[in-house]
């Protein structure tokens, strides 16, 4: 069985607090309290996290464990590429995750994040498309300004 053991988490809850009541974007959001969680060298805070904001906010939605551990890697992944999280904050949470989550360098996420924004791709459009490693085809001419276009083998740009 799993033990707890008391930690003082007030501090990582007061920053909480203050992203909940500042009016920002659901993805800068999500990026700052990864970085509240990361703060934490504790394995459990972002479960704490996690239980707290559903406590404190129960109207509010998308913080399971599962949710607020993609925001600590979310944070951790992008923490030291300014431009990568200009990228990333226009884009949705969902395509977000699904990028975040796939096997990719960083260089790979540049290139996901930026045909994402160019061609305003879906969720499945993007899943696809990193499954078909579409960014080693990004030779292919593109011929309309619509994402995705099919080239060699199905797969896009």
């Amino acid at each position: 069985m799993n033990i707890r053991k008391p930690t003082d988490y007030s501090a990582m809850y007061a920053v909480l607090d203050h992203l909940m009541e500042t009016t920002m974007p659901q993805v800068e959001r999500y990026f700052e309290i990864g970085r509240a969680v990361c703060a934490r060298v504790e394995k459990g805070a972002a479960v704490a996290a996690s239980e707290y904001l559903q406590a404190a906010y129960p109207k509010g939605s998308g913080f399971s464990p599962r949710n607020l551990r993609r925001m600590r890697e979310f944070y951790r992944a992008y923490e030291n590429t300014p431009e990568l999280v200009r990228s990333a904050m226009k884009l949705g949470w969902t395509q977000n995750v699904i990028i975040l989550e796939a096997e990719l360098t960083i260089e790979e996420r540049a290139w996901y994040l930026q045909a994402v924004e160019r061609f305003n791709c879906s969720k499945k459009e993007l899943a696809d498309q990193i499954s078909a490693a579409a960014h080693l085809e990004n030779q292919c001419r593109r011929t309309s300004g619509k994402f995705p276009r099919r080239c060699r083998g199905d797969v896009l740009y």
